[in-house]
């Protein structure tokens, strides 16, 4: 709904009146026939409630009533907000974090006058949007706002829906819940076919066992991205594709798109992207058996940064194919403690440290049975539970287990 509606001698806009009351009333425990009750039948609100139906101004004034919303008499002026808002936007799709964060910083201050408007689900969304993007707050912060505003899908704006769906479908990528993410994604691209959606969407096929289809988004992402001028999109895009056509064993495609994001980062600066392109070329390397170049990659990446575990475990794997265990002890002793325990990979890393040092003990076959295979089984990390599970199959029939080992066997196929 777009049109407006006077209430409170203010003319407001039907659909984030709409969103409002909805929002307002489950974060406040209202049931429909309770808020309903004594104002409207539960039905007329519930149509309202999911932008299908239009209220009497006198009936919106009394929900409002009810529920204890009073209006501002300092409503901001929401079409330079919104102006503000996209522009934001703007900025955190073309990775100019430092332009989003000034415009967060101002608006900020604007919060407290935002929530006591219609407008604060819109003002919501876009923040939400901020701490994905440049805060990389984590889920369990974020958990709240997404149940509640999946509950005001229906009756969010055009827009908004997709840049919620959008916004939401990477965090929950992020999470490994990749089937959602990707139900998300997909809904948001039927909204509206844009290079962010392409770009997002391609990102979390590449990522979910699914890098062909990852592959086309992706390209299509780019083909946007440089026709319109906009190259630092442009590089992510190539260094996504290059791990879609990694997983995909088209080795050459993926050497010259890494190739091509590394000389663009270098010519913009991006020092950011060094980290994942030298991870990223230790793993070719290293699919394409090219050990001693996987390792000088991984020991690149590694010399980045070291918050990262995962390009110590491309090193490790590497030295193994080479059998430089001493190499592989250096790296243990750095990175298998407790400020790395939160890290996806540490169960690799000490997964190949069992390999290592332990493989001739039952230790190894309970601790990597029972412990390391499930978590990764429970995040669908397809590639290290099939390397876990021939590792599996390998002392099972070391031992003469025989019908334990054709159990994994099977799994495999």
């Amino acid at each position: 709904m777009s049109s407006t509606v006077t209430i409170f001698e203010k003319e407001l806009e039907y659909d984030f009146l709409s969103g409002w009351i909805r929002y307002t009333r489950i974060k406040n425990n209202f049931s429909q026939e309770a808020l309903a009750h004594g104002i409207c039948s539960t039905s007329h609100l519930s149509y309202f409630e999911n932008g299908k139906k239009h209220l009497r101004p006198e009936i919106i004034e009394a929900l409002l009533e009810k529920l204890n919303i009073n209006l501002t008499d300092n409503l901001p002026n929401i079409g330079l907000i919104r102006q503000k808002l996209n522009i934001m936007k703007n900025d955190i799709e073309s990775y100019n974090f430092d332009g989003a964060k000034e415009i967060h910083t101002e608006l900020s201050k604007l919060e407290n006058i935002i929530n006591s408007s219609p407008y604060n689900i819109e003002f919501k969304i876009y923040d939400l949007m901020y701490k994905t993007f440049v805060e990389n707050v984590p889920y369990n912060k974020l958990k709240d706002d997404i149940d509640i505003l999946d509950k005001i899908l229906n009756a969010l704006s055009y827009d908004l829906k997709f840049l919620y769906l959008l916004i939401s479908g990477i965090i929950l990528s992020k999470q490994h819940k990749s089937k959602e993410a990707i139900e998300r994604q997909l809904q948001a691209l039927t909204l509206k076919d844009t290079s962010w959606i392409n770009f997002c969407l391609g990102q979390s096929l590449c990522f979910n066992s699914n890098p062909a289809k990852g592959s086309y988004y992706l390209e299509k992402a780019l083909d946007i991205y440089e026709k319109s001028g906009m190259y630092l999109n442009a590089v992510w895009c190539h260094n996504y594709l290059g791990i879609c056509f990694s997983y995909l064993k088209i080795y050459e495609n993926a050497e010259k798109h890494f190739n091509a994001a590394f000389m663009s980062a270098k010519h913009f600066d991006m020092e950011n992207l060094y980290f994942q392109l030298y991870t990223n070329l230790s793993d070719l390397y290293f699919y394409k058996g090219n050990y001693e170049k996987s390792i000088k990659y991984s020991k690149l990446a590694m010399e980045t940064t070291y918050d990262s575990i995962l390009p110590a475990y491309n090193y490790i794997l590497a030295c193994m194919k080479l059998n430089k265990i001493d190499d592989c002890n250096e790296i243990f002793d750095i990175y298998l403690n407790e400020k790395f325990e939160s890290s996806m990979y540490y169960n690799a890393l000490y997964f190949a440290y069992l390999c290592i040092h332990k493989f001739n003990d039952e230790f190894f076959y309970t601790e990597v049975k029972d412990k390391i295979l499930p978590y990764y089984e429970e995040r669908k990390i397809s590639d290290l539970c099939r390397d876990i599970k021939l590792k599996l199959i390998e002392y099972l029939e070391s031992r003469r287990k025989y019908k334990e080992a054709n159990k994994l066997y099977k799994q495999l196929l």
